[in-house]
């Protein structure tokens, strides 16, 4: 199967998800521009909690097939963590998204709320000297896609791993600009969709 059937494949599927607006296949120049950005907005520390690693788009374009996504207020994110705070390798707190979940927390001497759905593990952290020394870091990860579990296999085509990153707030409003012509209305946002393709 040619790129152009591939896109017209799976963009065919993608689209059918709530919330989802608008496909488009990734151009090849600008997965270099988006890295940029991201290590731009990093560096700068733009989101103010601190040091920000956006290891989910890092690891959706490294994946043979990139698409980009508009997504509205519908789009559902599943349960998994949109942003975690690690030491080091370890896992120190985590969005938590599942309503039972937090309720079960709430109840823990060791866990603390930073938000109202944002739990760090207070017997894993010097919090928050450890993130004023630098010694913890914030990352947002990249994600199961549970919402299109399912791409119609052709020629043999195989899709292995299917996963998606938010971008940070700079390479959102570049992507809508070269994507969606600088769409700016409220509740509009980007994703990035990566696919591992075998023949």
């Amino acid at each position: 199967m040619d790129r152009n059937d591939t896109d017209k494949l799976i963009i065919s599927n993608f689209i059918k998800v709530k919330g989802v607006v608008n496909v488009f296949p990734l151009f090849d120049e600008d997965r270099q521009k988006i890295l940029d950005i991201e290590q731009d907005t990093e560096d700068r520390s733009l989101m103010g909690l601190g040091k920000v690693i956006n290891t989910g788009v890092r690891k959706v374009l490294s994946y043979n097939l990139v698409y980009l996504a508009l997504t509205n207020m519908d789009f559902e994110w599943g349960n998994h963590p949109t942003l975690i705070l690690k030491k080091g390798h370890d896992l120190v707190g985590e969005e938590i998204r599942d309503k039972d979940r937090i309720e079960i927390l709430s109840n823990q001497k060791n866990v603390w709320f930073m938000h109202k759905n944002f739990v760090v593990y207070k017997d894993k952290i010097s919090f928050p000297q450890d993130i004023m020394k630098k010694i913890c870091h914030f990352e947002i990860p990249h994600l199961p896609l549970e919402w299109c579990r399912y791409i119609p296999q052709k020629n043999n085509v195989q899709y292995h791993s299917i996963i998606f990153a938010n971008p940070a707030t700079p390479c959102d409003i570049y992507l809508k600009k070269q994507y969606f012509r600088g769409i700016d209305e409220r509740g509009l946002g980007t994703i990035l969709i990566g696919i591992k393709k075998e023949p």
